[in-house]
């Protein structure tokens, strides 16, 4: 072998273990940027865990307050409704054929005015709009009551 063979093999092998070294570091980068995924991941998980538990609770309070007639049915179907389509699901839960009754009151009052909009209106209208409210109230009653109970222990889905 000679002289200039044993140098290009020096070199080749000082280039290898350069790009190994390179290699390496980028492999070390990589395993970091993914822990640090994982953690931002599971930070989340936790952040969502936790938010539904409000829900949860404030679905429970909610629906005991219902049966309780703490609560009038409209405004806690109104709430239960929102607070339901709030809730982080990896699958579709489907809420409203679960509970039908208290989406088909939240679904009556979606064009009735709220707030100002009720006060503003006369009375007449008023008195017309909590008649036609009380109504459909009475006929849900049953199957609302019967949907806030299993409320109480409502969990979320996963």
């Amino acid at each position: 072998m000679t002289t200039l063979h044993i140098v290009l093999i020096v070199v080749a092998l000082l280039i290898i273990s350069g790009l190994a070294f390179y290699a390496g570091k980028l492999l070390a980068k990589v395993r970091e940027q993914e822990a640090k995924q994982q953690a931002a991941i599971a930070e989340q998980q936790q952040k969502i865990a936790a938010h539904n538990q409000k829900l949860v609770e404030s679905i429970r309070l909610i629906a005991k307050a219902i049966g309780e007639e703490q609560c009038e049915p409209s405004e806690g179907a109104i709430r239960i409704c929102r607070l339901l389509e709030k809730i982080h699901v990896t699958a579709d839960a489907n809420f409203p054929t679960q509970y039908p009754a208290l989406h088909e009151l939240d679904s009556f009052l979606a064009d009735y005015p709220t707030h100002e909009g009720y006060k503003a209106l006369p009375r007449q209208e008023r008195m017309r709009f909590d008649v036609k409210r009380a109504r459909e109230e009475d006929r849900l009653r049953e199957a609302i009551n019967k949907e806030c109970e299993s409320l109480k222990s409502f969990d979320a889905p996963a």
